[in-house]
């Protein structure tokens, strides 16, 4: 069912570049303004400059952050920062990291090229909504560079571990890189370049349902450049570059797999008071109120205790806003009586987002999908605490903190062909952007270029 297939990356010649730590990026859509700031400034050659260039009040039609973007990359090949590797191959990789009890853990994926097909066909996997504007910047992105410049993270159904064993088994011993990424966990990637082994990979691999984890926007991004690109090619035929799309893939059964919850912070929402919201969603929920007092540490730690205890009970959440003295855990009770719940389908009725979703944001708060929508309204964050220090020192109105989706909803939702809220899941860690590139239109960016 899924099509995989090694490729020639591109990846920083470390001959050039000898720290890798400074030259590697998180995907662009957990980047903040200071965050990009700081990885301009860690190396002229960081790949933000590509993969999130920074916009200029002078931006013109022929001078603007993608084509800033595609100058860079195509200077980079040329001055060979960047170099195409010599043979097709799967790349092992290993992100090593703590968990917030200091439990060491190492999460185990490939990458490789996915070939791109419609959602209709049900090899690829959607779970959750994407945002229109992050998908018209990454097809603009896409087009000004004929690149994948970071990849798509997905999952794979795999409880035997064979594909993990077969990469591990046949990988080259050196690791082509072995670096601590500025977010402190240690990365390792390997070449899997042997033909038979890559053979034997893709067999593996054929009968398998992917999952996106994240990256949404830009696997969409992926059907519609190869429907752009088939209009231009027409001649090109089902083998084309732009028929693939670069994936980091990981097993379902992967110890080291780990799901964040993902909070909703809302800067600003006018009107809104604590007490009328209770009046409200006691309708429909239990809630337990706990004070404000002593400690901020220790009131916090009550309230992320108090909203796991609740999560074991039923569908919860917890509220924070910035005029109460107090911090609330909602869990429903047998279900609202608006048309929009009753008309939620099968697993996603399971969802803590769903509750929250649909119940909350849209039937008390009136906060209808066209304002989900925008960028600018939610802030998703996947550090509670960073949550609650927002709403107490005022930056933010709201914040909504959830339970993590369990990887087994996540696969429900996606097999039953539903769609969960917008950032419904955070996985941790994030693919690292930066070591694998992957060119679809190499003559885009470089005619002279045989990658």
């Amino acid at each position: 069912m899924a099509v995989v297939a090694p490729f020639k990356a591109v990846r920083f010649n470390q001959e050039k570049v000898n720290d890798m730590r400074k030259v590697v990026a998180p995907p662009y859509d957990v980047i903040s303004a200071e965050e990009q700031e700081r990885l301009y400034q860690s190396d002229a050659h960081n790949i933000i400059r590509i993969e999130l260039n920074k916009s200029r009040e002078t931006d013109t039609a022929e001078d603007n952050r993608y084509t800033r973007a595609a100058d860079h990359l195509e200077r980079w090949l040329q001055e060979g920062v960047l170099a195409c590797d010599p043979r097709p191959a799967f790349y092992y990789s290993e992100t090593e990291y703590k968990d917030i009890e200091g439990k060491t853990h190492t999460r185990r994926g490939f990458f490789t090229l996915l070939k791109v097909v419609d959602f209709s066909e049900r090899v690829v996997l959607p779970h959750e909504k994407t945002f229109t504007g992050h998908k018209e910047d990454r097809l603009k992105l896409t087009k000004a560079t004929g690149a994948n410049i970071s990849p798509i993270f997905a999952l794979y159904p795999d409880d035997a571990n064979e594909v993990q064993q077969a990469l591990q088994g046949a990988m080259n011993p050196v690791p082509l890189n072995d670096f601590v990424d500025p977010m402190g966990l240690r990365q390792r990637l390997y070449a899997m370049d042997d033909k038979a082994a890559r053979q034997r990979i893709v067999e593996l691999m054929a009968d398998k349902v992917i999952f996106i984890a994240d990256g949404h926007h830009r696997y969409e991004t992926a059907i519609n450049y190869r429907n752009y690109m088939r209009e231009k090619h027409p001649e090109a035929g089902p083998d084309a570059p732009w028929e693939y799309v670069m994936t980091y893939l990981c097993s379902m059964s992967d110890p080291g797999l780990t799901i964040f919850p993902c909070h909703r912070v809302l800067p600003k929402l006018d009107l809104f008071e604590a007490r009328d919201f209770l009046v409200h969603a006691k309708k429909h929920f239990d809630y337990q109120e706990i004070p404000i007092e002593g400690d901020m540490d220790h009131a916090k730690k009550r309230f992320h205790d108090a909203l796991h205890a609740a999560g074991q009970k039923g569908r919860s959440f917890g509220l924070a806003s910035t005029e109460a003295n107090a911090f609330y855990v909602f869990t429903l009770r047998s279900g609202p009586g608006d048309e929009s719940w009753r008309q939620l389908e099968g697993p996603l009725r399971d969802l803590d987002v769903e509750v929250l979703t649909n119940v909350v944001l849209e039937h008390i708060l009136g906060l209808d999908n066209n304002w989900r929508d925008q960028t600018h309204t939610i802030s998703y964050v996947s550090d509670g605490n960073q949550v609650i220090d927002d709403v107490r020192t005022g930056k933010a109105k709201v914040g909504f903190l959830l339970n993590p989706t369990r990887i087994e909803q996540v696969q429900s939702v996606a097999e039953a062909g539903l769609i969960m809220p917008r950032k419904t899941t955070y996985f941790y860690p994030k693919v690292l952007t930066g070591l694998t590139i992957n060119l679809v239109d190499p003559g885009r960016v470089m005619p002279l270029l045989r990658c």
